[in-house]
């Protein structure tokens, strides 16, 4: 890695600095300034790549009007969690439904995101289904 390309963190501005700093924090603080910068990054790229794959695999009539809504960092290694937002009208068989469309989908999904984020190991996929409107989670 050329010298170029590592960054190192800025120095506070004269604003941001105040008699109640603590000395220990303001001289090795040395940590990034945005710390989960690349796994956003990863997350965002999976959302698009998920957005872009459920439009062209949206032949299933279960997943009629649903949209993903957000990738975020699962817990544990190597996983992203998938929030789907269904109708608001949606029933308890109506979600059933679309978890099983999406456990059916879910490899070719997967195959998506690979393909989009160029990384040694891809990521596994889990899911969230919302009813629209912040009502019911599952």
């Amino acid at each position: 890695m050329s010298i170029r390309r590592r960054r190192r963190p800025r120095p506070p501005q004269t604003g941001e600095v105040s008699a109640h700093d603590d000395a220990e924090r303001f001289f090795f603080d040395l940590e990034s300034v945005r710390p989960d910068h690349r796994v956003r990054s990863l997350c965002r790229q999976a959302q698009e790549a998920v957005l872009l794959a459920m439009a062209e695999i949206g032949l299933d009539s279960r997943l009629d009007g649903t949209w993903v809504a957000s990738v975020d960092p699962a817990p544990g290694p190597e996983r992203l969690l998938v929030t789907v937002v269904i109708a608001p009208d949606a029933n308890a068989e109506v979600i059933e439904e679309t978890f099983a469309a999406l456990a059916e989908i879910k490899p070719a999904l997967r195959a998506e995101v690979a393909r989009a984020i160029h990384r040694k190991r891809c990521p596994d996929l889990a899911f969230r289904v919302t009813v629209d409107g912040g009502g019911d989670e599952k």
